[in-house]
């Protein structure tokens, strides 16, 4: 638990210098420790004694580092002082404890005390019963349209608000305070699963985002993946998972929390992105040269999203979304192949194992951008609503045969903004 808290600020620690002040670096990581033991109720009287003289070994050792770099300019001498620091508390934390108490609470996933859901409107309209009015939601809740958002992004920039819980619940809730909608989406990215891929990626103003090894061979696919069945969901995105919690909170049961994921097919195609070139473009290409690779991605990345989305519920998502965003792009054969039968996985699997962990189940949205040509193959799938673009014709939407599924209308904004100037005309 505490490697997934202190691993969250690893990029502030960086920025903050931790390369290039060695002694400041090591303050930073041991108040760290400290204030996460804190957070989770752990104190030195119920630690081992071996720990108990690592947090007072460090700390002295700190001090001396901080004087004794004050008159040493040799950057080798405030070096060795860190290995000192960090080998002292390594040594100790291998034998040490944890308390009984503490470790369970650090265990459990359970959300508690979340405040009552005061509009459910969403989730009944999900669910196929019958809604006083029809339900109203930003597909992408916090954007440029807020003044209140531009003015945090501009500040701390894109990836740290995302990667901060505080910052990314506070952006969540920003336009169901404001308008009054009837749920809220998550402030995240679809690509913070790209590193638990074995992609690193980048961001910047102006920019799409980009991978920076990009998978561009079958080779690259055997060098770069990395295997799902070996990932912590809890421990590499647990910065999302506290967002979920801490959202949940601040929505005061105002509206019910969406959590997403991107869906195999898109999440491949930002594996071969680049600052060069055009992902989509790579990833037409690599189904046609590297169609067992391609499927070697689209399989790991099922596992993940399945694990990622199931990680969510438990924290406290009361509804989930699948984006597809670039399921357009493929052809209907080329969509049959490597969009439709992860997507279908996706929502069975996700359904079973919330039933399997005891959760109360959810609604699940899968949104297959651009590919009206297939809302069909939806009709016996467990994803209980299917999102519509604004190419898709709502009324001949409705006449496609369909179990229990609800539509949900995603409208351009230039139609969002004629039909409020022409309401205030009115």
């Amino acid at each position: 638990a505490l490697q997934s808290e202190v691993g969250m600020d690893s990029y502030r620690m960086r920025r903050t210098g931790l390369g290039c002040r060695p002694v400041a670096g090591t303050m930073m990581v041991v108040v760290s420790m400290i204030a996460m033991a804190s957070r989770l109720g752990w104190t030195l009287e119920g630690a081992s004694p071996a720990l108990q003289s690592s947090v007072q070994t460090s700390a002295r050792a700190i001090n001396r580092g901080v004087l004794r770099s004050q008159h040493h300019a040799r950057s080798s001498v405030r070096r060795q002082l860190t290995r000192d620091c960090f080998a002292s508390v390594d040594s100790s934390l291998a034998t040490s404890t944890i308390p009984a108490a503490a470790a369970a609470a650090a265990a459990s996933a359970e959300p508690v005390n979340f405040p009552q859901l005061k509009n459910d409107l969403l989730l009944r309209a999900a669910r196929g019963q019958a809604t006083e009015r029809v339900p109203v939601w930003i597909h992408r809740q916090a954007g440029r349209y807020l003044p209140e958002f531009r003015s945090i992004a501009e500040k701390h920039g894109y990836m740290k608000c995302f990667n901060t819980p505080e910052i990314a619940a506070d952006l969540t809730v920003q336009p169901v305070h404001k308008y009054a909608m009837d749920a809220a989406i998550l402030f995240s990215d679809i690509l913070v699963l790209l590193p638990l891929m074995g992609v690193e990626w980048q961001i910047s103003a102006g920019v799409e985002p980009f991978a920076v090894n990009a998978i561009k061979t079958g080779d690259d696919v055997e060098s770069t993946l990395v295997d799902a069945d070996t990932v912590d969901i809890h421990d590499k995105l647990g910065y999302v998972l506290e967002s979920v919690k801490l959202t949940r909170h601040k929505l005061e049961g105002k509206a019910p929390l969406i959590g997403f994921s991107g869906a195999p097919w898109t999440l491949l195609t930002y594996t071969m992105h680049t600052a060069e070139s055009n992902g989509r473009e790579n990833a037409l290409e690599f189904i046609k040269k590297y169609p067992e690779a391609a499927t070697k991605i689209l399989d790991n990345a099922t596992k993940l999203v399945v694990k990622y989305l199931i990680a969510k519920v438990e924290a406290g998502a009361q509804m989930l979304q699948v984006f597809d965003s670039w399921a357009g792009i493929l052809s209907k054969d080329d969509f049959d192949t490597f969009s439709k039968p992860y997507l279908l996985k996706i929502a069975k699997e996700v359904k079973a194992g919330i039933k399997a962990k005891g959760l109360d189940p959810v609604p699940m949205t899968v949104f297959p951008r651009g590919c009206g040509h297939s809302l069909s193959d939806f009709e016996d799938s467990e994803y209980d609503v299917v999102s519509l673009d604004e190419n898709v014709d709502p009324k001949e939407a409705r006449e496609v045969p369909h179990k229990h599924e609800t539509d949900t209308n995603t409208c351009a904004p230039i139609t969002i903004i004629i039909n409020t100037l022409m309401s205030i005309h009115h």
